[in-house]
This record gives structure tokens, sequence and C-alpha cells, in this order.
């Protein structure tokens, strides 16, 4: 069962360090349902265009980090194909000489709103960005104190982080080119944490302790995912969360859901934390850069836009 954690409430330090080794929990949200659902709205008039109306919302060299992705694009490291899903991303601008954009210009690319296609759709957008991202700093702050660090520890890893947030249209499975395609295969993320409010449907799984349970917040909560960058931080103790997307049996419609993927700035070396109380264990993980393990990540998920299609191991 998913954990629900009430951040202000004494002893939720406690609760908080033992629902990371889950890699998933649940709090309060506070971005306000209407904005949400407005949200949605433009995002679902958005889905709903045409094919050559999408695709000219592509943005070239940002590794789609901004703009549209067409369906069939993203392929997860362990899947046979590519999952069945098209893609909207979105984040803030950075000033042109801010010297991350100038030393990472492909994490900093300039966020895009079609709002020629849906008049309206950028400034809902933005807002959603920025009420997320507060709730993810306040989030992250709880966090570095159940982890025995500075309650400012992960904001000053995260400021100026390139944060992006993801709108993904799974279309319905009775349209999918086989049967062997699924809304989105089994995967860690790549981040710090990533917020995920409520969906337009169910489908979220999460596998804890080798079973795939089944995940979904209800309205004005969020689960909270561990990535992959809060796992090398705590040396395993939190735990990047192995998680999938598939349509629950006789599902008919498809599901659209909005995330936020909260990024380190990329200069950011990530050096395992000294968590007061763990138990001691041998370092598990060389150190990187946080756009070393990006960039990484992004190369075996076939995402780079510069990069060949990797060989799959024999």
């Amino acid at each position: 069962m998913l954990k629900a954690i009430d951040l202000d409430r004494p002893g939720s330090h406690t609760h908080l360090r033992a629902a990371l080794h889950d890699g998933f929990f649940l709090v309060r949200n506070t971005v306000p349902e209407s904005l949400l659902d407005e949200a949605y709205d433009f995002l679902h008039a958005f889905f709903a265009l045409d094919a050559d109306a999408k695709q000219s919302c592509r943005v070239p060299g940002t590794n789609g980090q901004s703009g549209y992705i067409p369906p069939l694009v993203e392929h997860a490291e362990k899947g046979a194909v590519p999952d069945w899903k098209e893609l909207f991303h979105w984040g803030r601008p950075l000033p042109a000489h801010h010297p991350l954009r100038q030393r990472f210009p492909d994490r900093y690319p300039d966020p895009y709103f079609p709002d020629h296609l849906v008049p309206g759709i950028g400034s809902a957008l933005r807002e959603l960005h920025a009420r997320m991202l507060r709730f993810q700093h306040d989030v992250v702050r709880t966090l570095a104190e159940a982890l025995g660090a500075h309650p400012d520890y992960f904001t000053d890893l995260l400021e100026d982080g390139p944060v992006v947030n993801r709108a993904t249209w799974y279309p319905p499975m009775a349209q999918a080119p086989t049967d062997r395609h699924v809304w989105a295969v089994e995967h860690q993320d790549f981040d710090l944490i990533t917020m995920l409010p409520r969906a337009t449907s169910a489908g979220l799984e999460v596998l804890v302790d080798g079973e795939w349970l089944k995940v979904e917040a209800p309205p004005g909560h969020a689960v909270v995912n561990v990535g992959m960058v809060l796992d090398r931080l705590t040396n395993g103790l939190a735990r990047a969360a192995v998680h999938r997307v598939v349509a629950p049996p006789g599902q008919r419609e498809g599901r659209l859901s909005i995330v936020q993927f909260c990024h380190p700035a990329p200069w950011t070396t990530l050096t395992p934390l000294r968590v007061p109380g763990a138990e001691e264990g041998p370092q598990r993980f060389a150190t990187l850069t946080a756009d070393e393990l990006f960039q990484r990540t992004m190369y075996r998920i076939r995402r780079l836009d510069s990069a060949p299609t990797p060989v799959p191991a024999r």
C-alpha cells in the first residue's frame, strides 16, 4: 500500500525515511485542483489536434526537453518496442547570459507554447509549472531534514536546475500498432524526485518487493517518486522506484497525465550524503555530475537528438 506522508505532522521524518525504501509516497498537494483541471482541458485540446499540427510543435536540438514528441519515439531501456504515448514538455527559461545556459545550452531550451493552436495554453502551463515547483521545494526541504541534512541542501542543488514538466497522452490501446506495445514499459526516473498529481485515469504501477502495486493520487494529493539522483546521493537508502504505466483490463479510453521532473543543476557533483543512523556499507555508486548522469541515461533511452541508436547487449 502506498504510504501517505503528512509533511507538517510531528514524526513525519521517520515515516518519510521508511517510505524512501519503496521509492514512492503520497503527500497532500498544494497545487489548486482548478489549475490542474484547466491545464488538462488545454492539453486535451492540444493532443486532439491532427498529426501535422502537432508535428509543427517539435523543437529540434533540445533532446525533447521542450515542445512535442510524437508516439513511438521514447524507448525505455528494457523495452522491446517504443512506448505507446506522445509527449509535450515545458520548463522555465534562464537569461541568455546565465552561465548554466551558456555551458549547457541543450539543457535550457526556451519553452515552447502552441498558443496559436490552443489559445491560452501557455499562461496555464507556466502557472502550473511554477506552482508545482513551489510544492516540490517544500517536499525536498522536509526530505533533507529527514535525511539529516540542512533544510536547504536539496533546494541548493535545484537552484536554477532544468526542472521540466511533461504532459503524456496515452492513446487507447486498441489503436496501438501491435499487442506488444504498452503505454510505458517499466523504468526509473533519473532526476532527484518527480511529482505526479492525479491523472485522468488509472494505469500507474510501482514495483515493491517483487509485486506490481496500482498507484493513484486522489484529488488534492500527489505521488512523489524517488529518482536516480536521490538514490545515488543516499547510497541506495532511497530507492529509485521502478514503475510502469499499463492500461487496466477493459480500459477503452486514453489517459492523460502531468508530471514534473526535478533535476539538479547540471554542474552538481553527485557525492553521497552521510545520513545519520543509516547502516554503513560500501559506496555503491561512482561519482558523476548531474549532467553526466542525464546524458548517459538519455543515450540509453534513445532520446539524444544527435546520438545513434545504441546496440542492445547480447
